[in-house]
């Protein structure tokens, strides 16, 4: 497989950029960047669930989370397999298979997330799907930290008690004094 070189770190600042765009918009604080093996951002995209829906956006509905904002925008895919997909937040089951079937090269992210991230759920290196992805979990400390704090009050708010107590054991100072 053929990836650009550059450091992720210029990636995953985007996607938590467009993160807290979408906070802003009314949505959870999530972010992702489509990146093609020359290093150039094809396609941006944020979720989109509390917010109207569009002629370019899939917007108030449940799927509007920021990789299908990606996804949708970008359609057919040409050589998927040396693309990579940047986001703030580890993808759901729905947008960790939606990478898979369409065959992308690497899947990257700043941040676990602990309850709604398809890792919980099934091991991604164990994915028949998945087996030509490169996966990389949070290879930035400070950015991973960076997109805890962001998405912590959205894991609180949303997630059953049982999420919420994986996110504060898995993001403890992170989660410390969240209301």
């Amino acid at each position: 497989m053929t990836f650009h070189t550059q450091p992720h770190r210029r990636y995953l600042q985007e996607a938590l950029k467009l993160a807290r765009e979408a906070q802003a918009a009314g949505s959870s604080p999530v972010g992702a960047v489509l990146v093609d093996a020359g290093g150039e951002i094809v396609f941006r995209g944020r979720n989109r669930v509390g917010e109207p829906q569009s002629a370019e956006h899939v917007g108030d509905a449940s799927v509007s989370h920021a990789e299908m904002d990606v996804f949708f925008q970008a359609g057919k895919l040409k050589n998927p397999e040396s693309l990579t997909l940047y986001t703030s937040l580890e993808p759901c089951l729905m947008c960790g298979g939606a990478s898979a079937l369409l065959q992308l090269g690497r899947l990257v992210w700043a941040t676990d997330d602990a309850w709604g991230g398809a890792g919980r759920l099934i091991a991604w290196a164990d994915h028949p799907a998945m087996q030509e992805t490169d996966v990389v979990p949070c290879p930035d400390a400070d950015l991973e930290q960076e997109g805890a704090v962001l998405f912590a009050p959205e894991a609180k708010r949303a997630f059953p008690e049982e999420g919420w107590q994986l996110w504060q054991q898995r993001y403890p100072a992170e989660t410390a004094g969240v209301d």
